[in-house]
């Protein structure tokens, strides 16, 4: 509940229309708990026994729920009040919420007598409610006047002016609100300027500042807007954080006069303000002595050193003026209001989107964006001005997402106490953060590719510098100056970013890159791990066959030769190979799997779940949660295949794959399978149906290929060739860009049969065949029969 004061008196929610009790339980909501003696007196001044009336009055109070808390001679209240809430909201910078919430005059309803002093109260409480409500609303149009709103402006000026309950606006509201209404062209203008005459003050209207686009800083606006006489306030940060600008808003907002600081003569900064240049201190002083003046110096740094004594005096002298300065540094001295300015958030672009996702909420950058010029407009003329060191200090952090600083250090050649020194100047300038990131990068990398010389010899330095892990990117787009000591760490540092590829799930991102280095042998095994990843097999042998005969017998090339050998379906040289392997690392692993599906292919089901499990422990010691949970899904699948219940194989495996959405997937299918080769075939669907969840949670596009794939298959033999199609489709379409040769054929072969496109058939087995597929090619040759969708 509610007690609602403004243009009304109740408690919302309840029927309760005694008039004193409700100002009672309005005076405890504003003012605070009272002593009992000092609410009997104010209220019953006249009555014989004040007390009396007063413990009636609670006892209508108490029977409101929540409106009283009682402790001893003291009471309080204890519900909510319109008017308290909107003059906490106002305090709070809420300005919005509190001009809202201003639904009339104070105690406007009330009909009942009431003491001097109570109606004193009364009238002075509704004008500071509405006085309020008033400069909520001129706040308001201050602020849409500085983003350039000029009607909304005047709009909320003339409610600020015409407000109900609300006194004559004084000598310090007059020209704001003149300022407002004269900028929106309101007819009201004309009425303040009347009223300011008979006030002896003079209004002549300057001339509008010229709009810009200008967005966020609403909280620094309104809290520069609230300042009263006396106050100073100091605005600082990095170059191009949008100091001026907030000071042109500012000027647009009303009231304020905006002074470029000037490094000579004496006093220059302050001219404007006097009818003679300033020559001494006081002349300066009695500058800043108006209670009317509100004024901002753009800014400290450049200011004469006489204006800046001038300043620091009036900052502890309070002489009357509103103060506002800006720098670059913090402030030398006490002030009522120091501002920081940092790049805008995301929130205070929240009416441009992406817009901070292309400027990083730099206020230059935002500036450029919103006049539609080049986001590097004004800071490329500052970057190609500054010293070599610098300006290349600048370039290769834009280069990095997240820079590495030691290893910029490094490309740089510095000392740390030079890059030090050049650090905390391109923050200082405003072109990174502390952290050495620059503000919208990619616009300063798009650039710099436009040189491409230049651009590589940067990303050659960085190339270099950083770890073989984070170094690939740089050495690709410097490969046409690699020297030939550059070739061997290029190729560590591809490994280490296909791998990560692999890792990640995307062999095929891991083959393109790998595919451009195929003439370096020390990429080989690396390459056909990305090209078995994609069904490349034939590719992958190939690869391999360009290793030395020495090479060929190291353990990780004979891992990756048997399981493409595996993968073709030539099952006894996959066996043979891994029978070679031995130990207990990842090779044996890989070798152990090997055997595992040549078991399974021939349903040697006792072999397939030993070498399985084999495989899974060998890769349980080496941390991979992944490779060690498909292993287990086939040694599940080998136990169906001894006799056990497929939900009772592949509980426990299902259960701990469930927080790996890609091998739950995939453990899902093979789950399908093995119901479906036990007649269940309505619940092999459904897991099907659910691995599309899972794989479609992970990003899992070859799964999701797969998945459909068997779907396809599943309709395509129940004669719902329409259904089949639709899943081929949706294969191919998830195939896309993969380079994934054995499933492309498949599914290209499996659409073309429903087709009836004999031509398309043959050019699917065709390119099955040249990726090594010929055992497979002859499989779907002695299963195809051609057919044609209804």
């Amino acid at each position: 509940m509610t007690l609602r004061t403004l243009g009304t008196l109740s408690v919302e929610g309840v029927t309760f229309r005694r008039e004193k009790v409700l100002l009672l339980l309005a005076y405890l909501c504003l003012e605070g708990p009272q002593p009992r003696r000092r609410l009997a007196e104010l209220f019953w001044p006249d009555a014989t026994n004040p007390m009396n009336s007063l413990a009636q009055h609670l006892v209508h109070l108490r029977g409101l729920p929540g409106a009283l808390a009682e402790d001893g001679q003291r009471v309080a209240a204890a519900m909510p009040c319109d008017a308290a809430t909107l003059r906490d909201l106002v305090r709070r910078g809420r300005h919005e919420d509190a001009a809202a919430l201003y639904a009339g005059p104070f105690m406007d309803a009330l009909t009942i007598p009431l003491g001097a002093d109570l109606e004193e109260w009364v009238f002075d409480t509704r004008d500071a409610v509405a006085q309020d409500a008033r400069a909520a609303l001129m706040t308001l149009g201050a602020q849409a006047a500085a983003h350039g709103q000029a009607p909304r402006a005047g709009e909320l000026a003339a409610r600020a002016l015409t407000l109900d309950g609300a006194p004559p606006p004084d000598e310090l509201d007059l020209p704001r609100l003149h300022h407002l209404l004269t900028l929106a062209g309101h007819p009201l203008a004309a009425q303040v300027e009347r009223d300011a005459r008979s006030l002896g003050l003079n209004l002549t209207a300057a001339p509008a500042p010229v709009s810009a686009p200008f967005a966020g800083r609403e909280t620094e606006l309104a809290a520069l807007n609230t300042l009263t006489p006396g106050q100073t306030a100091w605005i600082s940060g990095h170059a191009g954080m949008g100091k001026t600008a907030l000071l042109e808003a500012l000027a647009r907002s009303g009231g304020w006069t905006v002074l470029a600081g000037r490094a000579e003569p004496p006093y220059a900064t302050l001219t404007p303000l006097t009818a003679a240049p300033p020559t001494h201190p006081q002349a300066a002083h009695a500058a800043l002595r108006d209670p009317h003046l509100r004024v901002a110096i753009d800014s400290w740094d450049a200011a004469d050193p006489a204006t800046q004594a001038a300043l620091t005096h009036a900052a502890a002298a309070r002489p009357g003026a509103v103060i506002v300065i800006t720098s670059r540094h913090h402030p030398p001295f006490d002030v009522d209001l120091h501002l920081n300015l940092g790049p805008l958030t995301p929130g205070d672009l929240r009416a441009h989107p992406d817009l901070h996702a292309r400027t990083d909420g730099h206020p230059v950058l935002v500036g450029h964006a919103l006049r539609g010029q080049p986001l590097d407009l004004r800071l490329g003329a500052r970057v190609r001005a500054y010293p070599d060191p610098v300006r290349d200090a600048f370039l290769l952090l834009a280069l990095q997402d997240q820079p590495n600083l030691r290893a910029t250090r490094a490309a740089l050649n510095q000392d740390a106490a030079t890059f030090a020194r050049t650090l905390s100047y391109l923050t200082t300038e405003g072109l990174t953060s502390e952290t050495g990131r620059v503000y919208a990068a990619a616009t300063t990398r798009e650039h710099l590719n436009q040189i491409h010389v230049h651009a590589a010899l940067l990303h050659l330095r960085l190339a270099r510098a950083l770890p073989e892990d984070a170094a690939w990117p740089h050495y690709d787009r410097s490969r046409d100056l690699w020297e030939d000591a550059d070739e061997t760490r290029a190729a560590h540092a591809a490994r280490h970013h296909a791998h990560t590829h692999l890792k990640r799930g995307y062999p095929g991102q891991a083959a393109a890159l790998l595919d451009t280095l195929g003439h370096l042998p020390t990429l080989a095994v690396p390459h056909a791990w990305a090209l078995i990843g994609v069904g490349r097999y034939q590719d992958a042998l190939n690869r391999l066959n360009t290793l030395s005969a020495h090479d060929q017998q190291v353990s990780d090339a004979l891992a990756a030769r048997a399981v493409t050998l595996i993968r073709l379906g030539r099952t006894d040289e996959a066996v043979t190979l891994a029978e070679q392997i031995s130990g207990s690392g990842p090779d044996a692993a890989h070798a152990a799997s090997v055997r595992a599906h040549a078991a399974r292919m021939r349903e040697g089901w006792d072999a397939a779940r030993r070498h399985a499990q084999i495989a899974a422990d060998l890769w349980n010691l080496h941390g991979d949660d992944e490779a060690h949970l498909t292993e287990l899904g086939m040694v599940a699948r080998a136990q169906v295949g001894l006799g056990s219940e497929p939900q009772v194989a592949f509980a426990e495996v299902l259960r701990r794959s469930q927080d790996l959405p890609s091998v739950h997937g995939m453990i899902l299918v093979n789950y399908a399978a093995a119901l479906g080769d036990r007649g269940s075939t309505a619940q092999a669907e459904a897991e099907l149906h659910r691995a599309v969840e899972h794989l479609t949670l992970a990003g899992d596009r070859q799964g999701l290929a797969t998945v459909h794939g068997n779907l396809g298959v599943r309709c395509h033999l129940a004669g719902q060739l329409r259904e089949a199609i639709e899943h081929y489709r949706r294969a191919l379409a998830l195939l896309s860009g993969s380079g994934h040769i054995r499933l492309l054929g498949v599914t290209l072969s499996n659409l073309s049969e429903i087709d009836g496109d004999l031509s398309g058939f043959e050019d699917a087995l065709t390119l099955l065949e040249q990726a090594g597929q010929v055992e497979l090619v002859q499989r779907i040759r002695h299963n195809a029969q051609m057919v044609s969708a209804p």
